[in-house]
């Protein structure tokens, strides 16, 4: 049954209102920065420095240095051949589009520089990402119309928006993906609802575009496509009567399937201009990717540092609902379902559980329309209960919609570490408003995004020696007499000296180690070439990660004579306790070089 729009309505302007002035309000400097600059490049790079292929990244490097975008340019990834390829697919570029016009329209009249990052396109793109935001609100009350009254919309629009960690991603980072993915998967359902009651060609065409472009933005969110193949499919006549549909729809679903795949020939041009395959993983990082056979589960649910029901704990009650969403509606119950459990098993599976600077776990905003849903029916049958419980429970939600508020008011202030929470420290900081240094001293180790190895706290931690060489073995390979002191001295032939190399776990058991190497180094005078590294790396999946190669810089104290180095190393996050460790040492020319007296020390925090 549908009901009378206006309440609702009146409440989706309201909270477009806030929203909008808020994030109007609140567009910083650098919008266009982190993940938002690897989604971005293609616009700069194809229309500012008309290098669509990104063969030259001079301009990002200088862009990026003057600018301060990010950390490391790790959103550029490489072909077998070495040359640079975007790491994310095209999907927020495209949708970035119309805004990149407008930010270079205002730019020109204006007098800014049409670089891509001036001002007017940092507003550009954040305001434009809003509409993104509005219209997703807006399609998910059409969606709740269907099925509840409009009191019980109004009640879940507010919870969602204001409830949720939604919030943050419909206003501060509107321009990732977690908003527009929101708003890919209302238009999916709305879609598909209005295909099942009206089975009208242009619907179906527009489920088959919406869905892709969702998938465009981010690969893993093609189980979207569960929603309309599972839609009405409750029973296995209902499959039959599905399968009959899609039967005798089958040129519309070809004629999608074109469009569909007219939609993703840019990026399966790219990928085979680059590449020679049309289909090929550009995420090639072994640090970051799926665990699809150990999924993180319990963290992504209750860890301290990102547990989506401990920072949304709101959503406790959708994940409740799905009983009475499953006993008042079972045609669609099953399409939502499954939708949610595989999207939230995937989201699990990621290396980096934690999604960064995310407040809580942002993927899972893609399923909060689906969520809304489920949580209406918990809404709905808690208002045929006593009017003791129907109070209690929704006094506990408006409750939890302030605590919501609260904890995104800290996380905006860095009461709540985006990337560093413990058990400790959350509840040292507690409903607190300001953080002492006591307070800091329980957070995760601070790890510096620029690659720095500053050990500034080197107290808090207990040492032992895990590898020592002073080459006084006889017989060593390698090594020369000097008036009987004992080194080795690197031959041209000599690529690399191996010295420490084991799994993660055998070395330290705890989440983090600092390691110190130190060692004697002397170079001839007439060293020529590039001078050797100190390399630290784990290996993981055929590849490394936390990858870290420090120069042994040439100076007068080292040539000719001999020099005592120190080198700094704090392990990355570790994806998995089997992951490789590697300490070596990398000659890097053929000039031969000495070492001597190296020792390498472990840090691990005391206890």
């Amino acid at each position: 049954m549908k009901f009378t729009a206006k309440p609702s309505l009146s409440a989706i302007y309201i909270i477009c209102l806030l929203l909008s002035i808020y994030r109007i309000t609140h567009v910083r400097e650098n919008e266009i920065s982190w993940d938002v600059l690897g989604y971005y490049i293609y616009l700069p790079a194809t229309f500012v420095h008309q290098d669509p292929l990104l063969k030259d990244i001079t301009w990002l490097k200088k862009t990026n240095e003057e600018k301060k975008l990010a950390g490391t340019l790790y959103m550029i990834s490489q072909n077998e051949k070495g040359e640079t390829m975007y790491f994310f697919l095209m999907g927020m570029a495209i949708l970035y589009l119309p805004f990149f016009f407008g930010g270079s329209l205002f730019s020109y009249l204006l007098g800014f520089p049409l670089d891509g990052f001036s001002p007017p396109y940092q507003y550009a793109i954040a305001i434009g990402c809003l509409f993104y935001s509005l219209v997703g609100l807006f399609f998910l009350r059409k969606i709740l119309l269907q099925y509840f009254n409009e009191k019980i919309v109004v009640a879940l629009l507010f919870i969602i928006v204001f409830g949720t960690n939604a919030i943050q991603y419909f206003t501060i980072d509107n321009t990732g993906t977690a908003n527009i993915l929101f708003m890919f998967t209302t238009l999916v359902v709305w879609f598909t609802i209005k295909w099942h009651e009206e089975k009208k060609s242009y619907q179906l065409i527009l489920i088959g575009c919406f869905a892709t472009f969702s998938v465009l933005a981010k690969p893993s969110e093609v189980f979207i496509f569960l929603i309309p193949l599972i839609w009405n499919v409750y029973s296995f006549k209902s499959l039959q009567e599905k399968l009959i549909l899609l039967y005798n729809n089958k040129i519309t679903i070809l004629f999608t399937a074109a469009i569909c795949l007219l939609i993703v020939s840019p990026q399966l041009l790219y990928w085979h201009t680059m590449t020679g395959h049309y289909i090929y993983d550009s995420y090639k990082n072994p640090g970051v990717g799926l665990d699809i056979y150990s999924p993180h589960i319990y963290e992504v649910l209750f860890s301290y540092r990102k547990g989506w029901l401990l920072y949304t704990p709101i959503m406790i009650f959708s994940l409740i609902g799905f009983k009475y969403f499953y006993q008042n509606n079972k045609k669609v119950f099953f399409a939502g379902f499954f939708y949610f459990i595989v999207s939230f098993y995937i989201i699990s599976s990621w290396s980096e559980w934690w999604y960064g600077a995310a407040f809580s776990i942002r993927p899972l905003i893609a399923t909060y329309p689906i969520l809304a849903i489920s949580l209406g029916y918990f809404i709905q049958f808690i208002n045929t209960r006593k009017l003791i419980i129907s109070l209690g429970i929704s006094s506990v939600l408006i409750v939890l919609i302030f605590f919501n508020q609260f904890q995104w008011w800290q996380y905006k202030n860095y009461v709540i570490d985006p990337y560093r929470t413990t058990k400790a420290y959350y509840w040292a900081t507690f409903l607190k408003t300001k953080v002492s240094e006591a307070d800091k001293q329980l957070l995760l180790v601070y790890r510096d995004f620029t690659g720095s190895f500053q050990f500034d706290n080197r107290d808090m931690y207990q040492s032992n020696i895990v590898y020592f060489e002073d080459f006084q073995q006889e017989n060593n390979k390698g090594n020369q007499q000097e008036e009987s002191n004992n080194y080795f001295r690197f031959k041209p032939e000599d690529e690399f000296f191996p010295l420490l190399e084991s799994a993660y776990n055998n070395i330290s058991q705890k989440d983090h180690f600092w390691l110190k190497a130190s060692f004697n180094i002397r170079f001839p005078s007439n060293f020529e070439g590039q001078p050797p590294c100190f390399v630290n790396t784990l290996g993981r999946l055929e590849g490394t990660y936390g990858y870290a190669a420090t120069d042994l810089k040439i100076d007068s104290a080292s040539t000719n004579n001999w020099k005592r180095m120190e080198v700094f190393y704090l392990t990355p996050e570790i994806r998995d306790g089997k992951d490789n460790f590697k300490s070596y040492l990398w000659k890097r020319s053929a000039s031969q070089f000495d070492i001597d007296n190296i020792k390498i020390e472990l840090y691990q925090k005391k206890e």
